[in-house]
């Protein structure tokens, strides 16, 4: 019984000693892939419409707050397409005849293996700002109620595609967004997206808690 209690507490004390490391390694290969090249590491936000001009991918400084470890862990292996126009919608478009045309849409570049992915993702998760937790109330909601109030009164899939309701394209999509984000930073996003992003295009709006919920509720439903 003592042998097997030493032997619990030495392999104890080795994983312990291995966390800082694994999340060093994943440091160390958001450096060796430049991923900074695209993404602002480190903040805070950029405030002019210039400096958001030449964004090339959306900020990560504060990921850790934003996304749920396991789609990153997904994602950084075989990355997707969130933003159908782009990060900058103004900087990938095009005029034929009367109509604005999507065009040279930059994709993500990372293809990391599963274990490099999993390092990276346990980085960016350290990476975080300050922001309420607790805050989403997920449970049921009327989901019909959480539709008319966003699509109708809002005009939400005027700038996000939603995957039933179809949509604009210069914002990120909704479809998986509820396994993409994490629910307590959907409400502070929703409740003022300014304080993460101060030259963002979403307007804030004065929404009553019930609405936020609902929202909130609804977005994280799309899986």
């Amino acid at each position: 019984m003592m042998k097997r209690l030493v032997f619990m507490s030495g392999l104890l004390f080795a994983v312990m000693l291995a966390s800082p490391v694994f999340a060093a390694d994943g440091k160390a290969l958001v450096g060796s892939n430049k991923c900074g090249s695209c993404h602002q590491m480190s903040g805070p936000a950029v405030t002019t419409i210039a400096e958001i001009m030449k964004r090339k991918a959306p900020d990560l400084f504060y990921s850790g707050n934003k996304f749920n470890k396991e789609w990153l862990v997904g994602y950084i292996q075989a990355p997707t397409t969130i933003r159908p126009a782009g990060t900058v919608y103004l900087n990938n478009i095009k005029v034929e005849g009367d109509t604005d045309v999507v065009a040279n849409v930059p994709k993500c570049a990372s293809k990391l293996s599963a274990g490099d992915a999993g390092a990276v993702a346990d980085y960016l998760m350290t990476l975080k700002e300050d922001m309420p937790t607790g805050t989403a109330k997920i449970g049921k909601f009327k989901k019909a109620k959480a539709k008319s109030f966003m699509f109708k009164g809002e005009a939400c899939n005027a700038c996000h595609v939603d995957p039933r309701k179809g949509g604009g394209i210069s914002c990120p999509t909704f479809e998986g967004i509820g396994t993409r984000l994490n629910p307590d930073w959907l409400y502070s996003f929703l409740k003022n997206p300014q304080h993460w992003d101060p030259k963002v295009w979403m307007a804030k709006r004065d929404f009553e808690e019930k609405d936020l919920q609902l929202m909130v509720n609804y977005l994280s439903s799309l899986k």
